[in-house]
C-alpha cells in the first residue's frame, strides 16, 4: 500500500464505538463512543480498565483464553453473586465513510458473542458469520486480534524479556516473510518428493547398473578378443612378408659378412704365426746369453757381492723415501697438536684468584687439581662432571698454607679460591662393594685417574665417592639414591635421588698434558727417522763406491752387460707373448662370429619355404612397416593379452546392445529427476534471496523508524540489528544510546532505560505497519514522571494521524489525552464516564 492509501485506511476505519454485556465486569449492556485522537481509559485499579481492551481483542477474534486473561472462555461471562449473565457480548463499530470496507454502509458491526458452553458465535452487520470471514475483513485494513496496534499489560516487559531469536521474529512477523516462509517449506516438501523418486530409481538403477556393468565387461572382453585376433594376422603376415622380403637383403648381407671374418681370420692366423716366429728365434738367444751369463759367474766370484749391494742400496733408497714421508706426516701432527694445544690453553683458563696463587710460587702451593691428574681420553666428560668446579681447588701441603693464601686473596682483593690442605682433607672414597661387579659399572672415578700418591687424600675427596657407571639405565638398575653415579656421557645421579643430565657441551680441560707428550714423542720419533736417513745415505755411499771398484773389472763389466741384455730381451719377449695372446683371442672370437653367421644362414635358408607358404595362405592384406623384432614382440604381447582374457562371452556383444537401450532409457528419467531436484533447489534459493531481501528491508525500515522515535522520546540514537549479520536465523540486538551517554543493548540497561527503548521499539513496529486505531493498557507502569511525559507527549503527536485508546492512570498520561472515559465499579459491576478534555 502506498503511503497516501495507508492514510486513507487509517483515517476510515478507526473504531466509532463498542457495545459491552456481560463481558467481564460489564454486566449490563453499555455503549461507549470512542472519537479520533487521543482517548485515555483511566480509573482506580481493579475497577475494570483493562476490561475494555480485552472487549476489543475478544470480538477481533482472539481464540486464546489466556491472552483475555481468563482460563476458559465462558469464564469472560459476568458471574456475579446474584445476577450473572447468561452470555457475554461484544460488538464494534468501526468507521466505513471512505469505503474501505466492501459494503456500502457508513460504519460496520462486528459483533462476538459467547454462551456458558464456551461456544462462540460471530456477526456482521447483524448476519452471523464465520471467524475466518471476520479475520480476512478486517486482515485487509491491517486490523488483526493479536496485531502490535494491541499492547497488553506484560508486553513491554516480554519484549525486554524477550532472547534475541525471539525478538527477530518481531521482524519476521511485521515484514510479512511468512508468505516466503510457506512458500519455502512448500519448495522443501516437494523436494522430499523429489528426493524419495530419486532414491527409488537410484535403486533401479543401482541394480541394473551391476548387471549393465557386467555385460559391458563381457561385451568389450568379446571384442577385445577378436580385435586381438585381427590384429594377431596382422602382426603374423606382416612379420612373414618381412622375412621374406628381408631374405635376399640378409643372405647378401651374411655373405659379405662371413667374406670378411674369414679375411680377418687369415690375417690373424699369419700375424700368429710371424710372432711365433720371431719368438723362436728371441727364445735361443735367451738361452744362449743364459749360458754365456753361467760360464762368467763361474769365474766372477763378486756377482754375490754385486747383487746384494744392489738390492742393499735400493731397499736403503726405499727406506729412506719411506722415513721422509714419516718425517713429513709427523711434521704435520705436531702442527695440528700444537693447535689443539693452543685452544686447550684457551678453554682451561684458570679463575683469577686461582692464577694469582699459582703464580706466587709459595712453597706448599702444588697446584690445582685439574694438573695432578691425568685423564683417559674416554672417561674426561664424565670426570668433568664429577668434579665440577673442584678442577680448580688448589691442593696445598697444611691448612697454614692455606690460610696464607687466603689472607693474601684478602689483602689484594683479588677473588676467592678453595684450598685442599693435605693434612687436614679428608678421603670421600667409600667401600664399593659388591657393585662394581654388577654389569655396566665400570669403577669408582678416583681409581680411572693417574696421580702421585702424595696427593691421593685431595683426590679421593673430589672423586672418591662417585662410581662410573656405563649410561642411565645401569644407574636405575643399581638404584638411584644408593650411590652418586656419573655416566660416560656425563649424566649425574645424586645420593639425595636428584637426576642431572641432557646434552652436555664438552669443552677438553684435560688434554693439555696429553698434546705435550704426543708432541715429544713424535719430535723424538722425526729426530730417529732423521738418524736413520743419515746413517743409510752413508751407507748407500759406501756400497755405490764398491759397486764403481767392481764395474771397473772387465769380466764383472761383461757380466752386468750380459745380465742388463737378458732382462731387456725377456721384457721383449713378454711383450711378444702377450702380442700372440691378443692375437689367439681376437682369431677365436672371429671364429665363434663366423660360425654363428653361418648357422643363421642356415636357419633362414631352411625356413624360407615355410615363410612363401604362409605369406601365400594370408592372402592379400595391408602388412605393417616394422621391423621383425617390433613384430615378434607385438605378436607375443597379443598372445599375452589373448591368454589373459580366458573364456569370452561372444553373446555379450548383441546382449550388451540389447540391454544398453533399457539402460539408457532408465538413465534418462533419473537425469530428468535430477534437473527437477535442481530446479526446486534453485526456487528454494530464490525464495530464500528473496525472503532475505524482503527481511532486511523491512530492518533496515523498522530501524529508520526506531531512531526517529527513540530521539523523539529521549534526544538519543537507537537501531535494531542482527547479531550475525550474515545468518537471518540470528537473534535480534536492540541498542540504543540514550542522550549523553554510551551505546548499551537492552539487556544491559537499567529498569527505566530499558522500558523506554522498549517502547520506543514497540511503536517503531506500529509506526511499520500502520493500523487505524491503537490500544495500549497501562504502558506507563514502569516509568517515573519524566518518562511518562515523553510518552504523553510521543502518543499526542501520533494520535493527529490515528486513534488511541490508552488505559493508565497516570496524570500526566491523562492530561495529555483529548477526552478522558472514567471507569467506576459499583456492586461487582465496571460503568463508564466519558469527559472531553478542554482545548488548551
Amino acid at each position: 500500500m502506498t503511503e497516501q492509501q495507508i492514510a486513507t485506511t487509517r483515517a476510515g476505519t478507526m473504531i466509532t464505538r463498542i457495545v459491552v454485556q456481560g463481558f467481564k465486569s460489564f454486566n449490563k449492556k453499555i455503549s461507549v463512543p470512542l472519537l479520533p485522537g487521543f482517548n485515555v481509559i483511566c480509573g482506580p485499579n481493579g475497577v475494570g480498565k483493562s476490561n475494555v481492551l480485552d472487549a476489543i481483542a475478544f470480538v477481533l477474534g482472539r481464540t486464546s483464553a489466556k491472552s483475555l486473561r481468563a482460563d476458559k472462555l465462558h469464564e469472560l461471562i459476568f458471574s456475579g453473586n446474584n445476577n450473572a449473565a447468561q452470555y457475554a457480548s461484544v460488538t464494534l463499530y468501526l468507521d466505513n465513510s471512505v469505503k474501505v470496507f466492501p459494503f456500502e454502509e457508513s460504519e460496520i458491526s462486528i459483533t462476538r458473542k459467547v454462551n456458558r458452553r464456551g461456544v462462540s458465535i460471530y456477526k456482521l452487520n447483524g448476519k452471523t458469520t464465520t471467524r475466518e470471514k471476520i479475520v480476512d475483513i478486517l486482515a485487509a485494513v491491517r486490523i488483526y486480534s493479536d496485531g502490535h496496534n494491541i499492547v497488553l499489560q506484560g508486553d513491554i516487559t516480554d519484549v525486554i524479556e524477550m532472547m534475541p531469536e525471539e525478538r527477530r521474529s518481531i521482524v519476521d512477523e511485521i515484514s510479512g516473510i511468512a508468505d516466503y516462509n510457506d512458500k519455502k517449506n512448500k519448495a522443501q516438501k516437494d523436494l522430499e518428493a523429489v528426493d524419495a523418486k530419486l532414491k527409488e530409481a537410484e535403486i533401479v538403477i543401482s541394480e541394473r547398473y551391476d548387471l549393465y556393468k557386467k555385460l559391458e565387461e563381457e561385451r568389450n572382453a568379446a571384442m577385445k578378443y577378436q580385435q586381438l585376433q585381427k590384429q594377431m594376422q596382422v602382426l603374423k603376415a606382416s612379420l612373414a612378408y618381412r622375412k621374406l622380403s628381408n631374405f635376399d637383403e640378409n643372405v647378401k648381407a651374411w655373405d659379405e659378412e662371413i667374406t670378411k671374418k674369414e679375411v680377418e681370420s687369415e690375417e690373424l692366423q699369419k700375424e700368429i704365426e710371424k710372432i711365433e716366429t720371431e719368438l723362436e728365434q728371441r727364445e735361443k738367444g735367451i738361452q744362449e746369453l743364459a749360458s754365456k751369463l753361467t760360464n762368467i759367474a763361474k769365474r766372477v766370484e763378486v756377482e754375490k757381492e754385486i747383487s746384494y749391494l744392489r738390492t742393499k742400496i735400493m731397499i736403503d733408497k726405499d727406506k729412506i723415501e719411506s722415513n721422509r714421508k714419516e718425517i713429513e706426516r709427523i711434521e704435520n701432527l705436531v702442527q695440528r697438536l700444537s693447535v689443539i694445544e693452543t685452544r686447550m690453553q684457551e678453554f682451561g683458563e684458570l679463575p683469577r684468584a686461582v692464577k694469582a696463587i699459582l703464580d706466587l710460587k709459595m712453597k706448599g702451593v702444588h697446584g690445582t687439581v685439574r694438573s695432578l691428574i691425568k685423564v683417559p681420553e674416554k672417561y674426561q666428560i664424565a670426570v668433568e662432571v664429577t668434579a665440577a668446579n673442584h678442577l680448580n681447588d688448589i691442593v696445598v701441603d697444611d691448612d697454614s698454607i692455606a690460610n696464607q693464601a687466603i689472607e693474601f686473596l684478602k689483602r689484594e682483593r683479588i677473588g676467592r679460591a678453595t684450598f685442599l690442605p693435605l693434612n687436614k682433607i679428608r678421603s670421600r672414597e667409600f667401600d664399593a662393594g659388591n657393585l662394581l661387579k654388577q654389569k655396566g659399572v665400570v669403577d669408582v672415578v678416583a681409581r680411572t685417574l693417574k696421580f702421585e700418591q702424595k696427593f691421593s687424600t685431595a683426590i679421593d675427596f673430589v672423586f672418591g665417592s662417585t662410581v662410573l657407571v656405563e649410561n642411565l639405565s645401569v644407574a636405575r638398575q643399581i638404584g638411584i639414591g644408593k650411590a652418586r653415579m656419573v655416566t660416560l656421557d656425563g649424566d649425574l645421579v645424586e645420593r639425595s635421588g636428584a637426576m642431572i643430565g641432557g646434552f652436555y657441551a664438552h669443552q677438553p680441560k684435560f688434554a693439555k698434558e696429553v698434546q705435550k707428550d704426543e708432541i715429544s714423542e713424535y719430535q723424538n720419533l722425526k729426530k730417529k727417522l732423521e738418524e736413520e736417513i743419515k746413517t743409510m745415505q752413508e751407507e748407500i755411499q759406501e756400497f755405490e763406491a764398491k759397486l764403481k771398484t767392481y764395474s771397473q773389472s772387465e769380466e764383472t763389466k761383461e757380466f752386468i752387460d750380459l745380465s742388463k741384455t737378458k732382462i731387456d730381451t725377456e721384457e721383449e719377449l713378454g711383450k711378444m707373448r702377450n702380442r700372440r695372446k691378443v692375437a689367439y683371442e681376437k682369431r677365436l672370437q672371429v671364429q665363434t662370429d663366423l660360425n654363428r653367421i653361418r648357422i643363421s644362414k642356415a636357419k633362414v635358408e631352411g625356413e624360407f619355404d615355410n615363410v612363401k607358404i604362409e605369406v601365400e595362405q594370408y592372402g592379400q592384406m595391408e602388412y605393417l612397416n616394422q621391423g621383425i623384432k617390433t613384430l615378434e614382440i607385438g605378436i607375443a604381447n597379443a598372445m599375452k593379452e589373448l591368454a589373459a582374457l580366458g573364456a569370452v562371452n561372444f553373446k555379450a556383444i548383441e546382449q550388451y546392445e540389447n540391454f544398453k537401450t533399457e539402460f539408457d532409457e532408465y538413465k534418462k528419467r533419473y537425469e530428468k529427476i535430477l534437473e527437477e531436484k535442481k530446479a526446486v533447489m534453485d526456487m528454494i534459493a530464490q525464495i530464500e534471496e528473496k525472503r532475505k531481501e524482503v527481511f532486511y528491508k523491512a530492518m533496515v525500515e523498522l530501524s529508520k523508524k526506531f531512531d526517529e522515535i527513540f530521539f523523539r522520546m529521549t534526544g538519543g540514537h537507537a537501531s535494531v540489528g542482527l547479531e550475525d549479520v550474515e545468518n537471518l536465523e540470528s537473534g535480534l540486538l536492540i541498542q540504543a544510546t540514550p542522550a549523553e551517554k554510551n551505546l548499551l543493548n537492552i539487556d544491559s540497561m537499567s529498569g527505566g532505560e530499558k522500558s523506554i527503548t522498549a517502547l520506543a521499539f514497540l511503536f517503531a513496529v506500529q509506526e511499520y505497519r500502520p493500523a487505524p486505531f491503537y490500544i495500549l493498557d497501562e504502558i506507563d507502569a514502569a516509568l517515573d514522571k519524566a518518562n511518562s511525559k515523553k510518552i504523553a507527549d510521543l502518543i499526542k503527536n501520533l494520535s493527529a494521524e490515528a486513534q488511541f485508546i490508552v488505559i493508565s492512570h497516570n496524570d500526566t498520561i491523562i492530561k495529555e489525552g483529548d477526552r478522558v472515559y472514567g471507569v467506576t465499579m459499583e456492586k461487582g459491576e465496571s460503568k463508564i464516564i466519558g469527559l472531553e478534555l478542554p482545548k488548551e
